[in-house]
């Protein structure tokens, strides 16, 4: 069974996440908290994580970052509601796979757990 972490600081998206994801068989793991996420990523393998771009704390470029610096091999998936903010590039450039934009299509999620 794939494992999927979601590192997004709305309730909404990381529930929706858990809820579809689970029903198509992947187990999935949530953090509102950027720090929480980022930490339980360093301690867990995952098949694909997804990270929002803005949050308080720390952002989804910085969390990218730290646990691509731990784990090279990790698949980071950006989410963001804007994809021509400057942290989107720097996401990509520490080593994210892709961005998706929000609202995003479960499919294109999807796509990234093949293989």
């Amino acid at each position: 069974m794939k494992k999927i972490l979601v590192i997004d600081d709305e309730k909404m998206i990381v529930d929706a996440m858990q809820v579809i994801l689970e029903d198509m068989g992947y187990q999935v793991k949530g953090f509102q908290n950027s720090q929480d996420g980022e930490k339980y990523a360093l301690e867990n393998d995952y098949d694909l994580i997804l990270v929002d771009l803005r949050m308080p704390e720390k952002n989804g470029a910085e969390v990218t970052e730290s646990i691509l610096k731990e784990k090279p091999n990790a698949r980071i998936l950006m989410i963001t509601g804007h994809p021509t903010d400057p942290l989107a590039r720097r996401a990509l450039d520490a080593g994210a796979i892709a961005l998706i934009k929000k609202p995003f299509e479960i499919a294109k999620i999807l796509d990234f757990l093949k293989g």
